[in-house]
This record gives structure tokens, C-alpha cells and sequence, in this order.
């Protein structure tokens, strides 16, 4: 699947394709910045929490976070990318404003699109992010207790 978002001031894209597994499975993660192509072999992990949050993360080692990429979405009625980041030597960029950032799924297919501000403060970052979840794991830890809105 694929989306195309516009945003004025293309100074950078993103392109991540990468296969999320529960075991965390290598796979090689794209990064187009400033019109550089860059290619990352990563860990890539899908976890699913209890209050409907999708963290997608791919790292090429659970010690290398220099290297990475990083994106929480919220899956309950609509996906919302609630943040999104990533750290490479060439670069990197962050953000929270769901209102930059639009999230589209096809089956465990997700595309992450939108534009964040860029390192030095002034502009802004086109950003494509594509990254397939074949599996998805649980968080460790205890599961969350509280209840959901509505439920008995």
C-alpha cells in the first residue's frame, strides 16, 4: 500500500520498508534523506499494548539505538501516529504533532506519511515511512489493570 501526502517545502524523504516479527526479525530498512539513499539491516519488533498502542521499532541491535527507528501509533477507532522518529548517522528527526503525521494500514501493511520539523529548528522534513507486520508480540511486563471506557 501506498500513500502520498504533499506538504510544501520537500527538504528530506523517509522511505522504511522493513518486516516487523515477533521474534524481531532481520530485515533492511530504507532511509531516503536529502535525496541520499541510505539502507539499514535491522531488528524490527511490532508490539501491540493493552490500551490499543502499535510501537513499531527497528534497531540493528537492542544496544544500538544511534541507529533507528521508531514509530507509536494509536489503532483504537482510526490509526493516529501519536509519535515518530528516527537516528541515523546522516540525520535524524522527531515528532509528536499527530497533525503532522498520517497513518494508513492494509492488512499488517502500515504507511507513516507527513513532514517533521527539521534538526536545526527551521523547516521542515518530508517523511514516508512503510514497514509490514506480519506478527506482532505483547509487551513484557505485567498487563495493564485498568479497565477500558465502557466496559463491565
Amino acid at each position: 500500500m501506498r500513500a502520498v501526502v504533499g506538504v510544501a517545502a520537500p527538504v528530506a524523504a523517509i522511505t522504511l520498508v522493513a518486516g516487523c516479527a515477533s521474534g524481531g526479525a532481520t530485515s533492511d530498512v530504507s532511509i531516503v534523506l536529502d535525496g541520499d539513499v541510505h539502507t539499514l539491516a535491522a531488528h524490527v519488533t511490532c508490539t501491540r499494548f493493552p490500551d490499543g498502542n502499535l510501537l513499531i521499532y527497528a534497531s540493528p541491535s537492542a544496544t544500538n539505538h544511534r541507529r533507528s527507528v521508531r514509530v507509536m501509533l494509536a489503532t483504537t477507532h482510526r490509526l493516529v501516529v501519536t509519535a515518530a522518529g528516527f537516528h541515523i548517522p546522516e540525520g535524524s528527526g522527531f515528532t509528536q504533532d499527530s497533525q503532522e503525521m498520517t497513518a494508513i494500514k492494509v492488512d499488517d501493511a502500515y504507511t507513516i506519511s507527513g513532514r517533521m520539523p527539521a534538526e536545526e529548528g527551521r523547516g521542515w522534513r518530508q517523511v514516508k515511512i512503510e514497514i509490514a507486520c506480519p506478527g506482532y508480540q505483547r509487551p513484557n511486563g505485567p498487563p495493564d489493570t485498568v479497565p477500558a471506557i465502557g466496559s463491565p
